[in-house]
């Protein structure tokens, strides 16, 4: 007779001792996820309005006053809805501001008209469009 040896499935492995847990005396071993060191930073809350200084150049409103500071009020959907939503997160991360979309947000933020805001200096255009932009990113924590 001609006996054929066991094939042994893929996958399957056959021990030979019993695995032992580890003694009693000695505690079991936890492997912890590494971590930086550095403390979680902290959600700034936002107090509203913004004021952000105008340090390179005033614009002039349509009442022939000069501002050296914009105030802007709190961004509802509703502007998102009219002007767009200012701000994207392209396929690298990256944030990109839609510049067009931010000057429109801005001005209606402001209250001031959008022609004036032209006049900005174009430091202080991104000052102001930097500090809004955090406010139109999503918020990971509610994912």
């Amino acid at each position: 007779m001609n006996e054929q040896p066991k094939k042994v499935r893929e996958g399957f492995v056959t021990t030979t001792a019993p695995v032992m847990p580890p003694p009693a005396d000695e505690p079991p071993t936890i492997e912890l996820e590494a971590t930086t060191g550095e403390p979680e930073p902290e959600v700034q809350i936002e107090k509203w309005p913004i004021k952000v200084k105008l340090l390179y150049r005033a614009i002039r409103t349509d009442k022939v006053e000069e501002l050296r500071e914009l105030t802007f009020r709190e961004p509802r959907g509703g502007d998102i809805n009219r002007y767009g939503n200012p701000v994207r997160i392209d396929q690298n991360g990256e944030v990109v501001i839609d510049d067009r979309k931010m000057s429109m947000i801005m001005a209606a933020l402001s209250g001031i008209n959008y022609p004036f805001l032209e006049a900005m200096d174009p430091r202080d255009w991104a000052s102001c469009a930097y500090r809004l932009r955090s406010f139109f990113l999503p918020d990971p924590r509610s994912w």
